[in-house]
Formats: structure tokens, sequence, C-alpha cells
């Protein structure tokens, strides 16, 4: 409404600025909103201003702009706690309202008035989730096994108190949520807000959300909301228009938050801004690519483009030549554009069409040189600057072309890639740009400079290159070599191969390594180079070597630097030296440009050109004469600054002023040569293609380009294809030569063969890979052991943490045999801060005791007759633990009978203060420790028993295995022994056939080896010679210290030797004799061996029972253990829950404090709030009350003006003072104008603001007065000066009546103001009071809490009443009994009980005689209703012939006998009648198969003369059809009507058939009625 903009900046205490618009006049510069900077502002509709700022404070702010006076002014601020609003816009027809949205909030503020006093007032809109749903509050149930249970908030259970207790929901909230990034206003009051996600949500004006959702599409579009696609939303009469990243604008339409999309616009860009114009015909489009396009809707051509900007960053930036007038810039999506260094005004742009990354301008020509995404090198021709245009392109990268130089000189353009080659191409026109080479880099290049050097003919060049994975660290090697100037000529001679790289000896090219990573480089005169390091990022100075290193990482190779200068404050940069050598310029990411003289490299002079945010300083350039210095950002700025020369510096630049023209005059012819050749080169276009000069290529018209090194390959391969044909012929047979050689050697004996290095060729490429392969094996040798160190170093953490450091080590005890382990509990040695702990509790616990006791003897005697009866009413069987001591009942545990009981042990219904329930907490871990050492000791003396058993199995092993060697028994010893489980130890110690990977052994470990194995084959060589106590026993004792019985039965009867020499016959009686004796001996030698034998096996059937009784003793013993551990770990677990238990009592007592707390923070910041509120509402009591008094005497002059009118008219007649009073009355008539055109698009034109109402009907009222005080109204006859006082007088009074009002919706503000902040402390009010109550009730179940204690209780088998639920029984709605009440119960149900038996067993006699009689009657009356069923179907019975033959025949049977032999005489004669018919049908079918014969003769000649027949046929048709026309049709109609007459009679004959067949079936009705039939009687 008031034509006006405003912009800011960012920095300290940032103002703003409000500039009119079309004139651009300062209006207002307003400060104080912000410490660094704004991030927001929007106008209202009216004179408002709101601002956001960004960090630190994030603070709102509205500001009131009198832009007549220039004041600005502001009315309130309030901090948005850190939130980074992303939206802000006021109502436009209400600019009390305005929405704040950002991307986890959507906030709708009210701004309040009383006059001067504004108020803030914020209503936060909770999001949708983004499936719809509102979510809902989770809160945690109940765990207690009680009724009294009390509900807490989740921020009180965390532990969260302060103002952070009312988010911690939103902490909670882990789903995604609607991100909102645009909204829009509705007159009604609604907001529509866009959200990332592609969601619409409306906000009504009761502050609901709710989400809009798509119903139908139609036929004009069939797009649906995506992600993205609502970034910008403007809302217009006919619908709501949107559009976002996708690049499309929706035209939504929108009825019962339902859509229903409209047209659609596909602009081809993403849309950042939308706005429509004041009368709603034109809606502005912005996107991100700068194009800036008008819709109307409504209109044919609806979508016009306004006008295309460039949306890039500048990339690259030089000086044109002669480099004094005009500057070259680069974008990063191709566009070249030229710029006056005077009038800093662009004079053209030419766009490439592709990403670009790189720019050099020729110092020798009119021309500039761009290196593309994709590897290109594009020329252009900017001879004539105002039209600029591209004349080549040469493929020269595999990847972006980042690096580009022209040498100073104009000869030489190098460029570089990430594809590690530098490319020479001759900068000249009139050599067509023709490519010279490349130069191999190890790695990607980060940096190019040149130098030349006139006197000795070559341009040094230096680059830099990491040849690492980690490309942003910099430049880690540096490459420097020569460029002849006479390399133009003969350039393939001096190439190393087709490919097109330089000869080594023609570039002297050496390589380098740098100490640390560096950015830039910069050369100068003298092998001086300038790099920045990227550790200090400092600048270094390094002196570059003559001759090149020995090897690649000699210690020669490693370049150090000889001075450093101060650099820039972040890493990275480049480096540039002006065109006079004489001056270094430094740019930085840290967005500042050092200048500095070579001579004076430590004074260096910082400028701050670019923000350090959006990334600092990409480029920068010289002017020629050095006087200008341009540079470029990632901010999207070009700058250009110039030299403020002190008199001595102003004498260095004419010098270099000098310097330049004296180089432009000595290139001016070269120049313009050079400018000539560039004109008269074609344009560029995609249809033509640049090959390598002299290449075949030429010829081919539609190819992709492909890379000059690849293009150098194809050519290479095209030349030498016969050669390399051959050679591989030649490999092949070579390799065939070999393998048969190999075969050949793999059949020869060992001692022939060769070993397969021998066959190999190539023995350099042999010790290369050997050299490889060694390499890469330390490296996995190295990996490994760094493996292996740390698989140790955790190996050995474990064994402290779970073996070293435990008191108790955990085992087990496995059964001998059964699979039964039983397991100790391992310990770990309690720390002496526990120790005193326990102690301290067990003396605070005793003090507690005997103060207890103490108090008991004072106490009184409880009465004894009281105890006598109860004494009696006591169970007698029940086991009553002694005097002061708890049942287990009741303990909630039976710790007590595993070593877990004592005396200091508070009872489970005393617990009720915090310090009771952590001594109780200490006293039953430790009960929980003696538990597990009670038992662990019982397991020490089983692991101890099994480990004599074990040695006593191995002892009787020993004489088991002894027994079966002397019985030559292969049977298998069972030989038990411990396993890992019972000695973990075993796990520590890893044996040498544990490991399944044969041993690497280092020659040292094999030499040592060796020789062991040598000594101990020399030692065993040593006992195998004479031994001569061996020699001894043998002789003197048989071998054998000890004779033993099993040993000598072993030893057979010697046979007597003449029975082996003589024949039987020739013994004689001596001899027969010894036989006998010999046979003696060998019966009792076998009798005796037998015996032993026997002996032998019972002895070990014995040893092997004795084992397995042992065995089984010890298992008996380990499940005994067995069930002590399972009993011991019940226990265990009753303590463990009684300590969960407390824990949780003292968790959820923690909890009431944390919620009392909570709440008296809240009451606190409550009762301040109300205490401002107070003081808010009794300031603004006052300045009503003042308000009011000056607006009463206000009124009270406006009436005063009416009444004192004929006094100030009482000088003129009273007739003409009555037609003046009249007039004086008389007031303009409103007009029904609108403030906007009812028939633009404008949503608002219905609902107008305040400030469009005011300032209309000012208008009208001022053109209204105008008319009235014209002369034509005044009365005849009067004066014309009372006129114009009468006039004068009336506009004093009518000002005075709009004064009146003004000031009386002023009061109603204030007045409404007031009752708000009235109505907001009575509010305040009830909420502190509520917060008190709600205090109350919290210590009420806080003391409830307390008091009403949880008990674990033991009960027995059959005392459970309560049914189990799914998982353990609810007992929240039990009761706790005694035991004789439920016996007593018992014992009144069982007499009860049995008198209903008896009373049933009466009932059950007498209910069984009645179910007798009923069963007899029921019998009789099924008989009676049989015999009624048998009588009438005797009576229903049809009397046939048969029947009644039946009864009139005397011999019915021998009637029957005859009619049977009829019969079977019939059959017979059938039979044969039968017969004799089956011969005549196959007489018949016989005669058939001949007729049939006959008839397929006949019918193939039918079929000859039928196709005769047919061709005559259709003959006569066509001659028919040609005759149709010309012969009558006379028969017709009478063929027609015999036709109909058939039919006719056909239906008659079908009709009289149906009645014949009715007629049969009634003859056959009345046939049947003759029939006799039987009545049925009744009776």
């Amino acid at each position: 409404m008031n034509k006006v903009f405003a912009y800011t900046g960012v920095g300290n205490s940032p103002s703003i600025t409000v500039v009119n618009y079309p004139s651009f006049e300062k209006l207002v510069t307003m400060k104080g909103g912000a410490k660094l900077e704004y991030i927001s502002m929007e106008f209202s509709s009216s004179e408002y201003l709101a601002t956001i700022s960004g960090i630190p404070e994030f603070q709102l702010t509205i500001w009131y702009v009198n832009y007549s006076r220039g004041i600005p002014n502001i009315k309130c601020a309030l901090s948005l706690k850190g939130l980074a609003p992303n939206g802000l816009s006021f109502n436009p027809a209400n600019w009390r309202q305005m929405c704040v949205t950002t991307e986890s909030e959507f906030t709708l503020w009210n701004i309040e008035q009383s006059h001067e006093t504004f108020m803030l007032k914020k209503q936060c809109v909770p999001l949708l989730y983004e499936d719809g749903r509102l979510g809902d509050v989770v809160s945690r149930t109940s765990t207690r096994l009680s009724k009294a249970t009390v509900d807490l908030p989740r921020s009180s259970i965390a532990g969260v108190i302060g103002r952070d207790a009312d988010r911690f929901q939103e902490y909670e909230d882990s789903m995604n949520r609607c991100k909102p990034v645009c909204h829009c206003w509705t007159p009604s009051g609604d907001v529509y807000v866009g959200c990332a996600g592609g969601q619409l949500l409306r906000v009504s004006a009761h502050f609901c959300l709710m989400l809009i959702s798509a119903c139908s599409v139609s036929s004009l579009s069939a797009i649906s909301m995506q992600e993205g696609s609502l970034r910008c939303l403007a809302l217009h009469k006919n619908g709501l228009f949107a559009a976002g990243d996708d690049g499309i604008l929706r035209h939504l339409e929108i009825q019962n938050d339902i859509i229903r999309f409209g047209e659609s616009v596909h602009l081809g860009c993403p849309v950042t801004s939308m706005h429509f114009n004041s009368t709603h015909h034109h809606l502005a489009i912005g996107s991100s690519k700068g194009s800036l396009n008008v819709f109307s809707p409504g209109e044919p051509a609806k979508l016009k483009p306004l006008f295309d900007v460039h949306f890039g960053c500048f990339v690259a930036v030089d000086v044109l030549s002669p480099g004094t007038d005009d500057v070259v810039t680069l974008r990063e999506d191709g566009e070249v554009q030229v710029w006056n260094m005077v009038t800093a005004k662009l004079k053209s742009a030419c766009p490439i069409g592709f990403q670009c990354f790189s720019l050099a301008a020729s110092p020798i020509c009119h021309a500039a040189f761009i290196g593309s995404a994709a590897g290109y090198l594009f020329m252009m021709d900017l001879s004539n600057l105002e039209t600029p245009r591209v004349v080549g392109r040469i493929h020269l990268h595999k990847g972006p072309i980042k690096h580009i130089v022209v040498t100073k000189d104009g000869r030489f353009i190098l460029t570089a890639s990430n594809d590690g080659s530098i490319f020479v191409v001759d900068a000249r026109a009139s050599e067509n740009f023709e490519t010279l080479g490349f130069v191999s880099m190890p790695g990607d290049v980060q940096a190019l400079s040149t130098i030349v050097n006139e006197k000795e003919g070559f341009t040094k060049v230096v680059a830099t290159a990491n040849s690492t994975d980690k490309k942003e660290m910099g430049a880690t090697k540096l490459i420097h070599f020569n460029l002849p100037h006479h390399l133009a000529t003969d350039v393939r001679i001096k190439h190393a191969s087709l490919k097109g790289d330089f000869k080594q000896e023609i570039i002297d090219r050496m390589m380098f390594n740098f100490i640390t990573p560096s950015f830039g480089a910069a050369i100068m005169e003298g092998n001086a180079a300038f790099f920045l390091a990227q550790t200090t990022k400092e600048i270094h100075k390094i002196m570059l070597p003559t001759e090149p290193p020995k090897k690649a990482r000699d210690k020669d190779s490693y370049l150090h630097p000889s001075g450093e200068y101060p650099g820039h404050q972040l890493v990275g940069g480049k480096l540039t030296l002006s065109p006079h050598l004489k001056w270094l310029a430094s740019i930085g990411r840290d967005g500042y440009v050092s200048l500095r003289a070579v001579g004076a490299l430590d004074r260096p002079i910082s400028i701050n050109t670019h923000n350090f945010r959006c990334g600092g300083v990409q480029d920068i350039a010289f002017s020629a004469d050095s006087q200008k210095i341009f540079t470029t950002g990632l901010d999207g700025t070009l700058a250009c600054y110039t030299w403020n020369y002190t008199p001595t510096g102003l004498s260095k630049a004419k010098s270099a002023i000098e310097a330049v023209q004296n180089k432009i005059g000595s290139l001016l012819k070269e120049q313009t040569f050079q400018d000539k050749a560039l004109r008269a080169m074609a344009d560029w276009s995609m249809l033509n293609t640049v090959s390598r000069p002299g290449s075949a290529t030429e010829k081919q018209e539609k190819v992709i380009e492909c890379c000059w090194l690849k293009q150098a390959i194809v050519e290479e391969d095209s030349q030498y294809s016969e050669v390399k044909q051959e050679l591989r012929t030649d490999i092949r047979d070579m390799r065939r030569t070999l393998q048969s050689m190999m075969k050949e050697n793999a059949q020869v004996a060992d001692v022939e063969k060769l070993t397969h290095h021998e066959f190999d060729l190539d023995m350099e490429e042999q010790a290369r890979l050997q050299a490889e392969e060694d390499a890469e094996i330390s490296r996995i040798r190295e990996d490994k052991e760094f493996e292996n160190l740390a698989k140790m170093y955790l190996a050995d953490l474990i064994k402290r943490e779970c073996w070293d450091e435990m008191e108790v080590k955990g085992r087990g005890i496995l059964a001998f045999n059964s699979p039964l382990t039983v397991a100790n509990y391992p310990m770990r040695p309690r720390s002496k801060e526990e120790m005193a702990d326990i102690e301290k509790v067990k003396i605070r616990r005793q003090i507690e005791l005997e103060d207890l006791r103490m108090r008991k003897e004072f106490a009184e005697v409880v009465n004894k007759t009281s105890t006598v009866s109860m004494k009696e009413d006591e169970d007698p069987n029940d086991d009553d633990p002694p005097e002061g001591k708890e049942k287990p009942s009741t303990t909630g545990s039976l710790g007590a009978e595993f070593g877990g009981g004592s005396d200091l042990f508070y009872s489970q219904f005393a617990l009720h203060t915090r310090e009771q329930k952590m001594n109780q907490v200490v006293l039953l871990e430790d009960a929980i420790h003696r538990i597990k050492k009670a038992f662990n000791e019982e397991f020490v003396d089983v692991y101890k028993k099994k480990e004599q058993e074990i040695s006593k199995i191995q002892e009787k092993n020993k004489r088991i295995k002894k027994i079966l060697a002397d019985l030559d028994m292969p049977i298998e010893v069972y030989e038990p022994e411990m396993g890992v489980v019972e000695k973990p130890e075993l796990l520590l110690t890893v044996n040498d056939h544990e490991v399944k990977v044969e041993k690497f052994l280092t020659p040292e470990q094999r030499k040592k080896l060796e020789e062991e194995k040598k000594l101990e084959d020399e030692r065993r060589m040593k006992e195998k010679g004479d031994n001569w106590r061996d020699r001894g026993l043998d002789q003197m004792m048989g071998g054998v210290l000890e004779i033993k019985k099993e040993d000598e039965l072993k030893k057979d009867v010697p046979v007597p030797a003449f029975m082996t020499n003589k024949a039987e016959e020739e013994w004689s009686e001596d001899d027969k004799k010894a036989v006998q004796e010999y046979e003696r001996k060998v019966k009792e030698l076998n009798e005796e061996r037998e015996k032993h034998r026997k002996q032998l096996e019972m002895e070990l059937k014995k040893l092997q029972g004795v084992i397995q009784e042992n065995a089984q003793l010890f298992d008996d013993s380990l499940y005994q253990l067995f069930l002590r551990k399972v009993k011991t770990e019940m226990v265990i677990n009753q303590e463990e829950l009684k300590i969960l238990r407390i824990r949780y009592s003292l968790l959820k007592e923690e909890e009431f404090s944390n919620r009392e707390m909570e709440l008296l923070d809240t009451l606190e910041f409550k009762k301040q709030i109300k205490t401002s509120a107070t003081e808010a509402a009794v300031e603004s009591k006052k300045h009503v009350d003042a308000f009011r008094n000056d607006y009463e005497i206000l009124v009270a002059e406006d009436k005063v003006m009416d009444k004192a009118f004929k006094r100030e008219f009482s000088d003129v007649s009273p007739v003409y003072v009555d037609q003046l009073y009249k007039l004086f009355r008389r007031r303009p008539r409103g007009t029904d104008t609108p403030v906007f055109d009812p028939s633009s698009g404008n949503p608002f034109s219905e609902r107008p603001s305040t400030a469009h109402l005011n300032e209309a009907s000012k208008g009208m009222l001022e053109t209204a007065m105008v008319d009235l005080d014209k002369d034509i109204n005044c009365p005849e006859g009067l004066d014309i000066s009372v006129w114009e006082r009468m006039c004068l007088y009336r506009r004093q009074k009518i000002e005075s009546e709009n004064l009146v009002k003004q000031k009386a919706l002023v009061l109603a503000d204030m007045t409404a103001f007031l009752q708000k902040r009235q109505e907001e402390d009575e509010i305040l009010k009830n909420e502190i009071e509520d917060l008190n109550e709600e205090v109350g009730r919290l210590k009420d179940n806080q003391q409830r809490f307390i008091c009403n204690l949880e008990v674990q209780l033991l009960l027995k088998q059959g005392q459970v009443e309560v049914d189990p639920g799914i998982f353990i029984p609810d007992y929240r709605s039990s009761l706790l009994l005694h035991r004789n009440v439920v016996e007593d119960l018992n014992t009144r149900i069982r007499q009860l009980g049995e008198s209903k038996i008896s009373s049933m067993m009466e009932s059950k006699d007498f209910r069984k005689g009645i179910i007798q009689l009923e069963w007899e009657h029921k019998k009789m009356t099924m008989e009676m209703e049989d015999l009624q069923n048998k009588m009438r179907d005797i009576q229903n019975l049809k009397v046939t012939r048969e029947i009644q033959a039946y009864l009139n025949e005397d011999d019915y049977d021998s009637k029957k006998g005859q009619e049977i032999s009829t019969l079977e005489e019939t059959i017979l004669l059938q039979k044969q009648h039968h017969e004799k018919n089956i011969a005549e049908k196959k007489r018949a079918i016989k005669e058939m198969r001949k007729l049939l014969t006959d008839r397929s003769d006949e019918n193939h000649a039918l079929s000859g003369e039928l196709g005769e027949l047919n061709v005559s046929v259709n003959e006569r048709r066509h001659i028919q059809e040609v005759n149709a026309d010309k012969r009558s049709d006379a028969g017709r109609d009478e063929r027609y009507r015999q036709i109909v007459q058939r039919r006719k009679l056909v239906d008659l004959a079908k009709a009289q058939a149906q009645e014949v067949a009715v007629l049969r079936a009634e003859v056959e009705r009345l046939r049947m009625r003759t029939f006799p039939a039987l009545v049925q009687l009744e009776h």
C-alpha cells in the first residue's frame, strides 16, 4: 500500500533501510532490532514492520514506521527462544494477526494494543504427523500390585524439572511430523500451510489444524502433490496456486477441505517465490535459475517469461586483452560475461550451454578459453564484444577441466584435470589452436603456474598434484618441467609415442614431494615458488631444485621451505603474481585477499572481499597495469578494487604501468594478426567435431566426439595394426613352446626338473612381481600383527575383567553318567567402599535395635489374658518361629535357610523412610552375597570330591589296562578328565594340537628347530650303541629286576629236543617218560593260565563295578547339589525381587519429589506472571481512565462547537443563520465505492484491511467536502466571506467529530485490552489455586504411598485362591486372610455339602420311581400307536389281481410252478428267435457293406461330376447376376406366399398334436377313476 521496500545487511548491530519505490529515496533507517543479522522481514498492510533477528537472540520485533516523519519506533519485541523461522507474514485483512513458521512449529501471534502499549500473544498449533494423525499422549501404566496407584506425567518420571518439562513430549516424540515451508492467509482468517512432504494443511481461526486431502484430478492435470511440490502458495479468488521444486504451477480448488486439481503449468525449473500484483490479474513467479515469469489466470497465453537473468555463481575471472578496459567472467552454468572496468556494466554475455569450471584469456588476442565439466576446452572470439561467439571446442580430458593457464607471451595454453594429465595447446588462433601433447601427472592436479624465460627460450611450468585418496587435504607432490618455445615446430618428433606424451629430454620433467600438503602455486624468476601450507596455513617460499632426485622417496625429493610468511585463517586458497611480477596476491576461504610485495612478504595488506560463510574468495585477477584487482566468490558477487597509493606507492605503480605499456606496444602487431585470424574462424556448432591434426577422423560426419588421448590410441592401433598382429602371433607361439617345455619338465625325474621361475623370460617383470608380492606379504603380515595385537589386548582385557579380578572364578561340574551340569556363582571381591557401607549399615541397625529394645523395657506390658486367648487361637500345627523372629511367609524369602539370614533386617511392614529402604537394600545385597558364598562352599566340596574320584578312577584304570593287556582284550577304558567347563583356565592356554593351521616360522626359528632335531638324532644314536647297564641286566637277571607270576605264566614249557629230531617209534623209555613229564607240565601250565585268567576277569569286573558305583554315588551327590542350586536360585531371585520392589518405591518417591518440584516451580512461575498481569491490568486501568477523561473532554468540546454556532454567526441575519445551520449540519453521504476492484481476483476485495478502508474513506471525505464547499451550495444573497467562514467552521466540526470517532475506537480497544488483562489475571488466579490444590493432592498421594507398603509374601501351594492370568496372577483385587478363617469356612462348606448330598440321594430315589412310571407309560403309548398304524395299513392295502388269485386259489404254489415252466419255454423260443435275428442282421450288414462300397464308388464318380456342375453353376450364376436387372421377378411373390402358408400349416399341426396329447391324458385319468378303492374306517 505504501510502495516501499526494506533491506538490511550482516554485521554488528545491522540497520534496516526503508526505500521508496520507484524513486528509491531512503525514507527511514532503523536500528536496534538485532545484534548480528536479520533473517526475516515483512510489511503489514499498514505502517507496521515485523522483523526476526538471527543468532544469538532470535527476536521478533514489531516496528511502527511513520514514513512522513521518517521516525521508526519499536512497539514490542519478544524472543523466539532459538527457533529460526522460515516464514513470516501479516494477515492482509487484519494487521493484528501474524504467522511465524519453523520446521518444527506453527505459531500464530496476536498483537494486542492499548493506545501506545503493544503486547504479543502466542498461540502454538501442534503439527500433524506425516500420515495425518495429530498424535496421542502416551502415559505410563501402573505396574504396582495394589489398588493405590498415582499417575504422574512423563516429565516427572524422566526427572525433567523446570521450563523443559513443558517441551518434554516434543523431545520424546520420535515420529516425523509435517514441516511447514510456506503459508498464506484467507479472508476468513484461516491459514493454508504447505509442508515439505507435499501435505497441505489448514489452520482455522479457532486454532484447529486439519489435513487437506486430494479428492479427484480433473482431465486437465494428472499431477499429484509430491515431496517439495508446495514451496510457494498464492491465494486467488478462483482458488489456491501452488508451486515447488518440481517446477509445476498447480491450481487447487479447495471445498470442504478436499482438493480438486485444476489446470497446471509446467515451468521447467524449481519455483522459489510467487506473488500476485495488487489487482491479482498477474502472478509473478521466480525460480532458482534466475528466471521470472508472469502468469495470468483466465488469459489464453497464461505464462509469459518476463526475463531470464543468470543464476550461477562466479567461478573464474580474467582480464581481456589489452587488460585495461574489459574483464571477462565465467559462471558455473557456462555463462561467459564481459564487463567494462570503468562503468562496471555488463557489455555482453554468451552461454556455453554446459557446466564449466575454469577460464583464461589470451594476452595476444581477444580470445577466452573455457574448461567444461565434461573435459572440453572451448575457444571464444571476443574481438567484437557486442556479439561474442564460440569458434571451437576440443575434447582433452576425461574429467572436468579445473585449471587453465595461458602463458604470459600467449604461446601456450595449459589445461589440467583429475585424470592425471596436463595438456599443452597452441594458444595462437593462426595455428587453429592446435593440441601439441600432454604431460603425465601422478594424481589430481591441484594448481598450475607458469613463467616465461625469454632469454633461454622456454616456459617453466610448476604443477602440484595429490596422489592420495584424500583430495581435499591439498597437493602432496610438485612437478615442474620446461616447454621450449619451438615446441610447436615438428611436434610429432617430440612425442614419446603416438599418444602425444612429450619426451623426457624435451621437457626436462622433475618430480618432488611436499613435506606438508599445500594449496595453490605461484612461480617467479629465480626458480622461487610460493605455496599455501595445509597444516600451518602459512605461505611457504620454496627454491626449486635444478637436478631431479635419485629416488622417488629419497630425502632429496622432499622440498623444505626457505621462508614462511603469514597466510589465511582457513585452510585452502590460491596464489597469483601481478603482471609485472612484483606483487603476490593470495586468496582464501576466509573471504580475505592478501597482497604483499615480493621483497616484503611479511607485511601483507588484507581486505575482506567476500563472505566466508559462502566459501570465501573463488578467483582473483590483476588488470594488465596492476591498478585494479578483480575477485569473485561463491556469494555470487564480482568485486573490483583500486589502489589508494601513498607517494612511495605511486612511483611503484608508475613503473608497473610503464612496463605494461611497453609490453602492449610490443604485442600490438601480434595481437592484430591473431585477432584477424580469430575473426576468420567459423562459428562452432554441435555438428562440428574437433579431431587430432592429420588424423583420418576428419572424414567422419556424425560421430561421437571422444577425448584427444583416446583418438591417439585409435590412430596408433590403426597405424601399427600389422606389427601388433605379428607380435601377438610370436607371443602366442612362444607361449605354446614354453607350455610344451613345462609339460616335458613335469614328466622328467626330480633331479632333472627345473624350478618354475627358470621358465620366466622377463626377469625384470619377475623381479617387479616378486617385489610387489614381498611388499604385499609385508603389508598383510603387518596388518595381521596389528590385528593379533588388538586381539591380544582384548583377550587380556577380558581375562583381567572376567578372570583375574574374580574372587571366585566361574566353573562348573559335570556328571559322569548324565548330561547334568552344575555351575557355581562367580563373585568379584567387594571393594572397600562396599564393605564400609555394609559395616556402617550394620552398626546403625544394631543401634536402632538396641534403642528399640530399651524402649520396650519401658513400654506397657500387654494384658496376660489377651496373650492367653491369642495362644489358644493359634493353630497347634503351625511351626511358629522363636519369639522376636518373623516367619518366612512374612519375610518374603527363605534366605535364612540358605545362609542369608540376619537379625538386622527391617520388617517389610516397617519400611517407611527412604533411609530405611536404602539400608534394607544394602543388607539384602549382603545376604545375597552370603547365600552365594554358602553355595560356593558346598560346590567346592563336591568339586574336590570329583577330583578325588577321578584320581581313584585313574589308579584303578592303570590296573584295568594291565589286566586288559594280560587278557589281550581290545576294550576301551573309560578315562574321565576335567574339561573346559570344570577347568576354565584351560581356555587361557593354547596347545599345539588346537591350532589347525600351519605355524609360520621365521628363518631363525627354522634354523633353531633344525639344530635341535640334529642334536636329538645324535642322542638317540648314542643310546642305540653299547650300554653296559642293559647288557648286564640281560645276562644276570634276564632283563628284569623282579620276577612276576604273570611273566612266568607267559613262558611256555620247553619242548624236549628229541621230539623234533626223532620219530615217535624211535623213542626210548626215558624219552617216553620225558614226554609224559612234558605233557604234565603243559597241562599244569594251561590250568594255571586259565585260573589266572579267571582271576583277572573277576578283578576286572570288580574294578569296573567299583568305578561305576563310585561314579553313580558322585552323580547322586551332584544331583543333590543341583537341587540345592535350584533352591538357591529361587532364594536369590526372592531377595532380588525384594530389592527391585524397594528400588521401585525409591524411584517412585523420587518421581513424587520431581513432580512436587515441577509443580512448585510452575507455581512460582505462575505467581510471577500473575504479578506482572496484575501490574499490567492496574497500569492499563490507569491509562483507560486517563484516556476516558480526555475522550469525555473532547466530546464536550465537540458539543460546545455545535451549540456555539449561532454565537459564531451572530452578525448574520437569523434567516441566513437557520439556512447556514442546516448546511452546517449537512454531512457527506457515504458511497459504496469499493476499495478494490470487485472484478479483480483479489480474495480480500470484499474484506479490505483497516488501513485500506481508512485511506479510501479519507480520500472520499475530502472529495465530498470539496463538493459541499462549492459556491453553488451557498444561499442566495449571502456574503462569500460568511460562506467561507461557515465552511471552515464546518470542516473544523467534521474534523472534531472524526477525532471523537477515532478516540472512541481507541477507547474501545483500550477497554477490550483492559478486559483481556483482567481475564488473564483471573485465569492466572484460578491456575494458581489449581496448582495449590494439585500440590496438596500430590502430598496426600505421596503420604498414602509411603504408608501403603507393598510386601512380599511366601505362600504354600494350595493357599493361593486367585485364578492365574496370562502371565502371572493379578492380585490387585485380592485379600490376604488368616488360614483359620479359610479352614473354618471349608469345614462349614463340607458340612453343608454332606447334608446336600443326602437330600439329593433321597430326591434321586423318588425321581427314579417317577422316571420308571413315565417310561412304562411311554412304552404303552408307543405300542398303541404301532397297532393303529398296522390297522391303517391293512385298510389302505390295494387288492390286486395277484392278491385275489392268491386268496382264491387253493394250490397257489403249483400254479406258480406252471407259470414258471411256461416262461422258461418262452425264453428258450425267444433265444432261438434272437439267434436267427442275429444271423439275419449279419447277412444284412454284409449286404450293406457291399452296397456301401458301391455307393462310395458312385460318390467318387459323382464328385468329379459335381466339380463340373459347380463350374457350370457358377457360370450360370454369373450370367444370372448380369441379367438379373433385365429379368422380371414375377415368381418371387408366389414363392414367398407358399413358404408362409407352409409355415402356418406346420404351426397348426403342432398345436393339434398338443391338443391330442392333452386329450389322451384326460382319457387315462378317467379310466383310472374306475379302479376300486378301499375307504378308511373311522373308529
